[in-house]
Formats: structure tokens, C-alpha cells, sequence
């Protein structure tokens, strides 16, 4: 006999994890249209230091880290939802402080420690919110789902942002963003924030069960920063230009979106593990040839093959994340967090004391193998 509750689930999706998705839709449009050119806006524009540009993100990693418990205390207080209202003004606060930035100690600092923050706040609701909203049967799928929605909305954001950096400036690209994000952050309160109950604690961030996959989170968090900052740092000395830097956004996008989906889907009825940790291995070697690109048609060539191994590695994955928050939901995620960020500054260290953005992928490339002990 149909499992009814499973045939009507592919036709109505809960309202909550919609609103997720459309959020997390406009959100990603939002950033894409900036993110990939915040380090070389401090680098190029505002004439940091080489130095400078890695510590604002090792700045910023810290903060993360430190802001997350604060994080976890006020969700658990005040709900999920007005975690993340709380880092989207943050993060327009950031966008604002981007503008006017400069190589003083302090003001690079604050920006820093800003943007750590909205994302400390944006995270720990953003995680509980879907964890709680999703399904454990059908997690693969609605990660890749999560996933595809959040490159799709992303795939024109590098294209259009390095089009009106190109004739507008930044300063419209930080505007319209602004105005994106506050419309993302609403979509999400159109049910009010129904308080969902969970206990949280420090002391359960001490507990050593929530340790035991750190190499693992640390391995993911030096892959977004290396993705975010190094890549683009790297490529931008053989592509020259914002606009083609923004094709190369939008490359990725376009390359991997319909994969997470597919691949989430195709995750919750095999063994997401071995997908996970196949694709890592092959995700590895696409680190190295990253490393090794001297040409724009290199350039472009190993984004696509990269932005493909990394959709079928990414939904299997994040299944396996949320499937593990177990017990206290939160201190789990706070961990995650901080390990991630601990991946990030390590990443960062190890290209600050080579200086070597090359350096920082051949590292990518050996702690991706992290996967096997997950």
C-alpha cells in the first residue's frame, strides 16, 4: 500500500521548508552579487595589504567562532527566526562599513568583526530552523534542494554584480544587496517565529561527544574559505577583470545546480558515506589542478569540473550533518561552527606565512580527505 503521508509530501512540501528555500533564494542572489569580489574590493580597491586582506578573514573567522554560543543562547530565548533577523541588519551594517573601509587597525577590525557576527546569528537560526523543518527520510533530497535553490538564485549574481562594478561602482551592487537581504529575512516571519524549545548550554559545547568529527568540520571550513577568498584572489591575476571574475561566479552556479538536487535525491536511498567520501577523493584532485591553472581557458575549464564534483559531494554531505545533530541540537551546531572557523583561520595561516595562494589549494586538496573519518 502508498505511504500516504509520502505521496502527498512530494506535492505539498510544509510550508516552513518553502520559506526556507525562498529565503535562502534571495539571500544567496543577495551575496552572490558581492561575494566573490569582497577580497578583491579590500585588495584592489581600498589598497590593503596582500597581509591585510587574509587577517580581516581570520578576523572575521574568530569573531564567528566566539559570537556563536551568544548565538545559540539568544535563539533559544527569543526563537530561531530573530537569530537570523538579528544577522541580516549585521550583515547590511558590513555592507554599509565595506564602502567606506581602509587599511586603519581599527575600522578594519570592526568590518571584520561584523560580518562574523551576522554570520554567527544567520548560521545557528538558519541551521536549527531547517533541522527542524526538515525530514530525516527525505533530508538528502530537501539538502539538495536547499543546495540547488541557493546556486540557482546565485548563478546571475556574479554575472550581474561584476556588470554594475564594471559601470556603476560598488557602491550600487552594496545598495541593492542592502535591500535584498531585508526582503529574504521577512519571507521568513510571514508564519510569525513559532518558538521551537531546545536547551542550551556552554558547558554542553565542552562535551567531548560533539568533538569527535573536528577534522572533519575543520576540513569544511578550509574549503569555504579557500573557494571564497583564495580562488578568487588567484584567478583574478590571470582573468584581470571584474566581469570575467563574475562569469566565472556564474559558471559555477550553472554547472552544479541541478546536481545537488539530483544527487540528494538519489542519497537517501544509497550510502551517503561512500558517495561522500568518493567524491572528496576526486574533489582532491580538482584542488590540484586549481593550483596549477596559468591560462583563462584553464581557468574556466576546471570551474565547471570542480562545481560538478562539488554538487555531488555537497547533498550527501550536509544529510549527514543534520542527521547527526542529535541530543542538544544546538551545542552541535556551535561546535560545527567553531571547527568550521578553525578550518578557515588555518587555511588562511598556512597561505599568510607561505604567501602563496597556491599553497592554500594543495592544502584544500590533502583535507579533503577528512571525509574518511566522518
Amino acid at each position: 500500500m502508498v505511504n500516504h503521508h509520502q505521496f502527498w509530501w512530494r506535492f505539498f512540501p510544509q510550508k516552513e521548508l518553502t520559506q526556507i528555500y525562498f529565503s535562502v533564494a534571495l539571500r544567496s542572489f543577495a551575496i552572490s552579487l558581492i561575494s566573490i569580489f569582497i577580497p578583491l574590493y579590500l585588495f584592489q580597491e581600498k589598497n590593503l595589504s596582500f597581509e591585510q586582506t587574509l587577517l580581516f578573514f581570520i578576523i572575521y573567522s574568530v569573531v564567528f567562532a566566539l559570537t556563536m554560543p551568544l548565538a545559540a543562547s539568544f535563539a533559544s530565548r527569543f526563537g530561531i527566526k530573530h537569530s537570523i533577523m538579528v544577522g541580516v541588519p549585521l550583515y547590511i551594517v558590513f555592507v554599509a562599513l565595506m564602502h567606506y573601509a581602509s587599511s586603519a587597525a581599527m575600522q578594519l577590525l570592526l568590518t571584520s568583526s561584523i560580518l562574523g557576527a551576522s554570520q554567527a546569528f544567520y548560521w545557528m537560526g538558519m541551521h536549527l530552523a531547517f533541522y527542524h523543518a526538515s525530514h530525516r527520510q527525505h533530508r538528502g533530497e530537501e539538502v539538495g534542494k536547499r543546495a540547488g535553490v541557493t546556486v540557482l538564485s546565485a548563478m546571475l549574481g556574479p554575472f550581474m554584480g561584476g556588470l554594475l562594478i564594471t559601470f556603476a561602482g560598488f557602491k550600487i551592487v552594496f545598495a541593492l544587496t542592502a535591500f535584498l537581504l531585508s526582503g529574504s529575512a521577512l519571507l521568513l516571519l510571514l508564519n510569525g517565529d513559532g518558538h521551537v524549545p531546545y536547551h542550551f548550554s556552554m558547558k554542553a559545547v565542552f562535551d567531548k561527544k560533539y568533538w569527535k568529527d573536528f577534522l572533519f568540520f575543520v576540513s569544511r571550513g578550509s574549503h569555504v574559505i579557500v573557494q571564497g577568498v583564495i580562488w578568487p584572489l588567484f584567478i583574478f591575476s590571470i582573468l584581470k577583470s571584474y566581469f570575467s571574475m563574475g562569469i566565472v561566479g556564474s559558471l559555477m552556479s550553472l554547472s552544479s545546480a541541478v546536481l545537488f538536487w539530483m544527487v540528494g535525491r538519489y542519497s537517501d536511498h544509497s550510502d551517503k558515506r561512500k558517495i561522500m567520501r568518493w567524491s572528496s577523493v576526486a574533489e582532491s584532485g580538482t584542488w590540484i589542478l586549481m593550483a596549477l591553472v596559468k591560462t583563462v581557458p584553464q581557468v574556466f575549464a576546471v570551474t565547471v569540473v570542480s562545481s560538478l564534483v562539488h554538487a555531488v559531494r555537497e547533498s550527501p554531505t550536509g544529510a549527514l550533518e543534520y542527521d547527526k545533530a542529535k541530543g542538544q541540537v544546538a551545542a552541535y551546531f556551535v561546535n560545527r561552527e567553531v571547527f568550521i572557523c578553525l578550518g578557515r583561520i588555518l587555511a588562511l595561516s598556512i597561505v599568510l606565512a607561505t604567501s602563496n595562494l597556491a599553497h592554500g589549494m594543495f592544502f584544500q586538496a590533502f583535507a579533503n580527505l577528512a571525509a574518511f573519518l566522518f
